[in-house]
């Protein structure tokens, strides 16, 4: 909501401030970069000094930030404002995929993925509807101080409502026969399994409350060293980048959430004049068309994979692999670009708003649809590294967006709007197509690679 809702507000802050909507732009593309760029330093620390500890420091960094955004003078301080701000909330891009894995099984955690980035990317488009009658009513700090609200609630439900999930498992001890060595495993799963569900059944909130204000760190970082260890764990994603999976996995999030970032950076540049002189208002409500894209998607995603991949399980002996959940990408890889054509082509010929609103909406669709398919794999893929897995990946997509949506002004002038969103489907399509040589030689790669990751 804080990301995306100012975007409604630039012709009021164009006013105040004196720039052009292309400089404006900037408050959006750097705060997607900075978000991005935030999960290779929340990541290492959270694996440190555990999940929640970190969750909260950045969600007040957050809050910070917003307060910040509220009272700056200039564009150079709402700009670092808003830097500072998207450092501290980027850290739930990692930290939540994450903390689901912690908690939910391979069967339903693509549901789970669906239901958060349904949330997240929801967030992004419902802001806007709000920030445009506020802005329009009562100025563009208005924006943020409501926005402050509602992080400040934020921020004290989860100091008590969110427990640490970063489970140390114990080291299993030496035995000498291989097959003593699997019956004590076997043994060992059995009886964690059986204390888990024991835990559930008599839940203890005099121990959830104490595990709620105990601090510590992790059990890696006593041994070698805090800063040695945070320096092991912030490069340790980045040779997972010459893993096909992984690579792919950014490139498409990247360039899905490109595209919805480079519509809601230019809608104020494209239906401000004339023929549709949208207010501020107008431009939030038309955000609305990419939350209903959306929440439409939302129950589709999950379940479509979840289905998918047992239906694909069960056709091979009972024996799952990740690959099975990528077949789900055929339904984004039919729509979503046809949503970046029908937006080009409808907006270049000045046509009913309600049009590219409909273009928009199918684009949206993309931000849960691709997530809840591409996040799941790579967390199923590689499990050892997955928390790294997911640094990368979501700070790699943030990078990729941030490029495709700071050039989109010069690319639409260049280009042209309409030729842009045609390239723009291409791109999409392209990187969506690789969905199928990952389905036929994932195997072979992971074979070759879970060695090292």
């Amino acid at each position: 909501m804080y990301s995306s809702g100012i975007a409604v507000g630039f012709e009021s802050l164009a006013a105040d401030l004196h720039l052009p909507f292309a400089t404006l732009s900037e408050l959006i593309t750097y705060s997607v970069l900075a978000m991005g760029l935030s999960n290779l330093v929340w990541m290492p620390l959270a694996l440190i000094f555990g999940k929640r500890p970190i969750v909260l420091v950045s969600m007040a960094m957050f809050l910070g930030g917003i307060i910040w955004s509220a009272v700056a003078k200039d564009f150079n301080s709402l700009l670092a404002s808003r830097v500072f701000a998207s450092f501290g909330y980027g850290s739930i891009e990692s930290l939540g995929p994450s903390i689901l894995a912690d908690l939910f099984y391979e069967r339903n955690y693509s549901s789970a993925m669906a239901i958060y980035a349904a949330f997240l990317s929801g967030g992004s488009q419902i802001g806007p509807v709000i920030a445009g009658y506020l802005i329009q009513a009562k100025g563009w700090r208005c924006f943020f101080i409501l926005c402050a609200i509602i992080a400040a609630v934020n921020f004290l439900t989860t100091i008590f409502l969110l427990p640490e999930t970063l489970y140390e498992v114990e080291p299993e001890p030496e035995v000498v026969d291989d097959i003593e060595k699997d019956v004590s495993s076997h043994v060992e799963t059995v009886t964690r399994s059986d204390t888990r569900t024991e835990a559930r059944a008599q839940m203890n909130y005099g121990t959830y409350w104490e595990d709620l204000w105990s601090l510590g760190i992790s059990k890696e970082a006593e041994e070698k060293g805090v800063l040695k260890h945070f320096a092991y764990l912030f490069i340790l994603p980045f040779p997972l980048l010459l893993v096909p999976g992984v690579l792919i996995a950014s490139a498409m999030y990247g360039v899905v959430l490109g595209a919805v970032v480079s519509i809601s950076t230019i809608a104020p540049d494209v239906f401000s004049p004339p023929p549709y002189l949208f207010s501020s208002a107008d431009l939030g409500l038309f955000t609305f068309s990419s939350f209903a894209g959306i929440l439409i998607a939302a129950p589709i995603a999950g379940p479509l994979t979840d289905r998918l991949s047992r239906w694909l399980r069960v056709r091979n002996n009972g024996f799952h692999k990740p690959e099975h959940r990528l077949p789900a990408l055929i339904l984004p890889f039919l729509i979503c670009p046809v949503g970046l054509i029908v937006f080009g082509y409808t907006v270049a010929n000045q046509q009913h708003y309600v049009r590219p609103a409909v273009g928009a909406a199918i684009c949206a669709a993309g931000l849960t649809l691709v997530p809840s398919v591409m996040l799941s794999y790579v967390v199923d893929s590689y499990p050892r590294t997955s928390g790294e897995a997911l640094v990368l990946v979501n700070a790699s997509k943030n990078v990729v967006a941030f490029g495709l949506a700071k050039g989109s002004y010069s690319w639409m002038t260049q280009e042209g709007l309409e030729k842009m969103f045609y390239e723009f489907a291409g791109i999409e399509w392209a990187v969506l197509f690789l969905a199928l040589p990952l389905y036929i030689f994932g195997p072979y790669v992971r074979r070759r690679t879970e060695r090292l990751f």
